[in-house]
């Protein structure tokens, strides 16, 4: 979780949403209270202040006796009127049981008492002298008490659930907004080698992302140059090597029509003269290769007959297969069509069938099958060879990388055969798989679209 934490700028920011939230809530919360609070306790002081000014108007002004008249002050206010000496002639019920009178009090004209925050019964008098004596005033405040508890309590289940609701909210809106990223990743992942000249068009995202699209555009442009050069660089080698490679073989070929050379010459010319049939054919690959890599190869597909394109591209490996003893069978769906060229998918199935029966132990059994899929083709090629391990699975297709690197060049190819099959593939819009088992066997399967 840390982990994630750590990678995701979306949670990492979603936090700090959530924490700065939960830290201006918070805030304005405690303020909020404080404000409440100063509120509540001004109106009881006045609420006091007002009572204590119409008792003193009743007693001093008025003549009026103390009696019980002059405890009708209202709710939650007590009264207690005492003598010069503090003996008690009058007093509201239940004012010893929220002021005892063993209460110690300063005794002031005007003096002001407040019980602890901590004790039951929250408390608030005030005792002033008047003509008669002293008379104390007290306000049962546990009505706002309970005001600003339950407020506390509002307050505390609000910042229980701010974070969670913030975190979700900020995750949200970051997640919104980063979706024109997304959009972008994917368009970028749209592009591959074969449409390197497509471009970004950056009207569909926000304006501020118009650089990031052009950095995009510009990386593209750098690597459609590089591309380019590298494949032109692929096509001029082979090229230039075709023609020194063909005069080479034209002069062994005359160096062996000789009977004039010993024993061991013609041996060595016939081994130069494999070598340079090897590289002959290396060559006539990099130069395929060079042909599909082109942005601007296109094929146009014809409709075909799937049983027939395989029997035809059965036909030339039936010698091979005999030599071997290898049976090849085949395998498809009745009236299966595709649309592709004939003979790229036959060049295809050569480079499938000439592995599978290379790798293919005596008497094994290779079978080439296709098959719909959906919208789909199957193209599938299975052998009961050794298998491909499974480290090595992963890199098959890329040029100059084969099953067992220490064959010979008499018995392995360069390693371009997967790369031209793959080639194949995408130009027809579809793709090169292999599945493999250690010692049980190879399936290669070319995925093309029926339409």
């Amino acid at each position: 979780m840390i982990e994630i934490l750590r990678r995701s700028m979306i949670l990492q920011l979603a936090l700090v949403f959530a924490v700065g939230i939960l830290a201006m809530v918070g805030g304005a919360g405690i303020f909020l209270h404080s404000s409440v609070t100063r509120a509540v306790y001004a109106q009881v002081n006045r609420d006091l202040i007002d009572s204590a000014r119409l008792t003193l108007h009743r007693l001093d002004e008025d003549r009026m006796k103390p009696d019980k008249e002059l405890l009708d002050l209202g709710d939650n206010l007590y009264l207690r009127v005492m003598t010069p000496s503090r003996e008690v002639i009058l007093e509201s019920k239940d004012m010893a049981l929220l002021l005892p009178r063993d209460t110690a009090m300063p005794m002031e004209n005007w003096s002001w008492w407040e019980s602890s925050r901590t004790s039951g019964i929250r408390i608030k008098a005030v005792t002033f002298r008047y003509q008669g004596g002293w008379i104390q005033l007290a306000r049962d405040m546990h009505p706002e008490e309970g005001v600003l508890k339950d407020f506390r309590k509002a307050m505390l289940a609000l910042l229980a659930i701010i974070p969670f609701a913030a975190a979700a909210l900020g995750f949200g809106l970051l997640r919104l907004g980063f979706s024109p990223l997304e959009r972008l990743r994917s368009k970028a992942g749209d592009i591959g080698p074969e449409t390197l000249q497509s471009r970004i068009d950056p009207s569909p995202f926000p304006k501020e992302l118009d650089p990031l699209v052009q950095t995009v555009n510009s990386a593209l442009d750098k690597l459609e140059s590089g591309f380019t050069r590298l494949s032109e660089l692929n096509s001029d080698l082979a090229h230039e090597l075709r023609s020194p490679v063909h005069a080479l073989q034209l002069g062994c070929e005359s160096l062996l029509s000789r009977r004039d050379l010993p024993e061991q010459t013609l041996d060595q010319l016939v081994s130069m003269m494999e070598t340079m049939d090897h590289m002959g054919a290396v060559i006539e690959q990099m130069l395929v290769l060079a042909r599909f890599e082109d942005p601007s190869t296109s094929i146009s597909p014809v409709t075909l007959q799937a049983d027939a394109l395989i029997r035809e591209a059965i036909a030339p490996f039936e010698p091979l297969a005999e030599e071997k003893a290898v049976s090849i069978e085949l395998a498809t769906s009745p009236g299966l069509t595709l649309r592709g060229d004939a003979t790229l998918l036959k060049r295809a199935l050569h480079n499938l069938l000439g592995n599978a029966i290379r790798h293919s132990p005596h008497g094994a059994r290779v079978r080439i099958s296709a098959i719909r899929d959906g919208e789909h083709c199957l193209l599938a090629v299975s052998d009961q060879g050794e298998g491909i391990p499974a480290a090595l699975l992963g890199q098959l297709g890329r040029r100059f990388v084969r099953q067992d690197a220490s064959r010979s060049r008499r018995s392995g190819g360069a390693g371009l055969g997967l790369a031209i099959v793959q080639g194949i593939a995408r130009l027809h819009h579809g793709s090169l798989s292999l599945q493999s088992t250690e010692g049980i066997g190879t399936v290669a399967t070319v995925t093309i679209p029926q339409s």
